[in-house]
């Protein structure tokens, strides 16, 4: 059994038939998390073995049902803010026959840090930005859940920047390294990814994709002032101040 997580994402090549197999039959869903992002938190996962997924923001139900085909002996506990949205329907049908699925409607950011449990891990797609990484902090901050995925934090977001300053043992589905040994499990014809994005314009470098990242528990990190240092971040992004500020 691997020790570290940099054992673990050592196996992207050879565990990669072994997620296609799970995923097999899966069409992608516009809005969705990247197959290669999904399997970037299946192989982190597997430090874990969780027995509940926690996830935020379900939209059309594309990652949660790769969540439930990945992780058959977990409950997924997803939750999805708005009950009147469009994708609402979309998502039901696809989920309808994922009995480890359980659907929430309501404030994540209220509901899963009282629902959370120990060894729980939490994959955050909503709330976006800065929201989004003080909620997967304050999850952390609860010492149950042991890993925080947090969608859409590519290397060219302020929130990357953050957690490479503040938080240096988080990895990126977008590193070189795994990116390249994952970006075959997206059909980049079918996706939405910006061209600039995509793996042959990012060859060599980071960024291919949308940017998912995995922000282990760590004992002693204290999460909660790294909440304050977020808060204040996400101001001085939304404000577009340059200078001046050190979080």
């Amino acid at each position: 059994m691997p020790e570290t997580l940099t054992d673990v994402l050592l196996q992207a090549a050879t565990r990669r038939e072994e997620f296609g197999r799970l995923i097999a039959g899966i069409p992608y869903e516009r809005k969705g998390i990247l197959n290669s992002e999904m399997y970037f938190l299946w192989l982190c996962a597997q430090m874990v073995k969780p027995r509940r997924v926690l996830e935020s923001g379900r939209a059309r139900g594309q990652s949660t049902l790769i969540l439930a085909r990945c992780f058959p002996d977990a409950e997924i506990l997803s939750v999805e803010y708005d009950r009147n949205s469009p994708d609402v329907p979309v998502a039901e049908a696809r989920l309808k026959d994922e009995a480890n699925v359980k659907l929430l409607f309501g404030d994540a950011t209220r509901l899963l840090p009282d629902l959370a449990q120990t060894g729980d891990i939490a994959l955050v797609d909503g709330p976006k930005g800065f929201r989004g990484v003080r909620f997967a902090l304050d999850l952390l901050a609860s010492g149950r859940v042991r890993q925080t995925f947090v969608h859409d934090t590519g290397p060219d977001t302020a929130e990357r920047r953050f957690f490479e300053r503040f938080l240096p043992a988080a990895r990126y589905s977008d590193e070189p390294r795994i990116a390249a040994e994952t970006h075959v499990l997206d059909d980049e014809a079918a996706v939405d990814i910006p061209a600039a994005y995509r793996y042959a314009a990012r060859r060599g470098g980071s960024g291919y994709g949308y940017g998912l990242s995995c922000i282990p528990h760590q004992p002693g990190v204290g999460y909660g002032m790294l909440k304050v240092r977020a808060a204040l971040a996400g101001t001085v992004e939304r404000l577009g101040w340059k200078g001046g500020v050190d979080v």
